[in-house]
């Protein structure tokens, strides 16, 4: 019966097939109706029975007790043996699958220890199948979110790289618009600026889009050099400069300069990511500052504002990928700066968190890993000669 019992399981292909196999074997060798108890996306237990196969009068009390427990109970236990049925768990992997329920047409014969011991590996085996089809069953829709992941980031490479071209032709009419229109004195010069504005912010999308795609390509590398903290971090105030210029911004850098070594203009994606959501989000004349510092082997920075601050429901996901703060917002955005931040830190060996700030708005922190400069060797210079 073994045998057969657990090759039965083995070509199971459904929860269906291992519950009329379990029932078919459990019937022929104790004599006895069988049930397997799984439990549902609700938390409740199902009875499964397979084809053919009848209902058994069992306690859903009795029954949440011993899934919940992982201890057997019913007929020949010290859990309420009065009952006419025994519930055996179905763990396997130190994971409970569900529960077998068995009521045979003689009680007492079940209870003899040979029988026991045979039924305790009927378990293991019904328990091994349900492991077996619950990874199969995972493994399935890992690789079809993979497909999906891989889908959507080559419908948006390919979407921003067909953006990229008109986007920057526009930029460049833009701004000569703007100049031409200001030389002149014209009313419509703040028009053109704000035209010249919105292209920026644009472009600014489609460049997330390219590096959330291309991080998550896996042919991804990382183009590191030596870069100056300061530098990288003027670099993207003077990038936003026309929209942060309505705030009090606020620059804490360490007196000494921090080189790091990482991909300078991802990471100044990040600070510009950072500073754009600061803007959309703290309100007209806010305070927004960064803050940084060195640790042992880290570097910590910080940008913070005095806004209204992240609900505290939001912060676990608001580094998904395409997930808002507040979807009914009329802010523009698909949220996606704060997703691809965490990807470039990640790639960079660090991590980034949201925090509440210490003036009562919202905290972004991320940590890079500091490493140290190579020797410098003094051939590769060309000194001239003292005399």
């Amino acid at each position: 019966h073994l045998y057969e019992m657990s090759r039965g399981l083995s070509q199971s292909l459904t929860i269906e097939d291992i519950a009329s196999a379990s029932r078919h074997f459990l019937a022929s060798s104790f004599q006895a109706k069988a049930v397997l108890l799984l439990p549902q996306d609700d938390g409740h237990l199902r009875q499964m029975v397979g084809e053919e196969g009848g209902l058994l009068t069992v306690d859903d009390a009795i029954a949440r007790w011993s899934y919940d427990k992982g201890l057997p109970a019913g007929a020949g236990t010290d859990t309420l043996p009065g009952v006419p049925y025994q519930l055996l768990p179905l763990t396997a992997s130190q994971q409970t699958f569900g529960l077998l329920a068995i009521e045979p047409n003689n009680l007492r014969q079940l209870m003899v220890p040979e029988q026991q011991r045979l039924l305790q590996t009927f378990t293991v085996l019904i328990a091994s199948a349900l492991e077996r089809l619950q990874l199969a069953r995972s493994a399935a829709e890992a690789k079809l979110d993979a497909e999906r992941e891989q889908l959507r980031n080559s419908l948006l490479a390919a979407l921003s790289h067909d953006l990229r071209t008109p986007l920057t032709v526009l930029f460049g009419q833009a701004e000569i618009l703007t100049l031409d229109l200001a030389s002149e004195g014209s009313q419509h010069a703040q028009q053109a600026s704000q035209i010249r504005q919105q292209v920026l912010s644009t472009t600014r999308l489609v460049n997330n889009l390219l590096d959330m795609a291309r991080i998550q390509s896996g042919g991804f590398s990382l183009r590191k050099e030596w870069q100056s903290l300061e530098e990288i971090v003027g670099a993207s105030l003077h990038m936003l400069e026309p929209i942060l210029s309505q705030h009090d911004i606020r620059v804490e850098l360490p007196d000494d300069m921090v080189l790091i070594n990482c991909d300078g203009s991802l990471l100044e994606r990040v600070f510009t990511n950072l500073l754009e959501n600061a803007n959309k989000y703290a309100g007209h004349d806010a305070i927004i500052g960064i803050r940084a510092r060195t640790l042992p082997d880290w570097l910590e920075v910080e940008v913070w504002d005095n806004g209204p601050g992240i609900p505290q429901e939001q912060k676990q996901r608001i580094f998904d990928k395409f997930a808002r703060g507040n979807k009914e917002s009329p802010i523009p955005g698909v949220g996606l700066g704060l997703a691809i931040c965490r990807a470039i830190i990640e790639v960079h060996g660090g991590r980034i968190w949201s925090d509440d700030a210490s003036q009562g708005g919202a905290s972004f922190k991320f940590l890079l890993p500091l490493e140290k400069m190579p020797e410098m060797d003094s051939d590769a210079f060309d000194l001239p000669k003292q005399y």
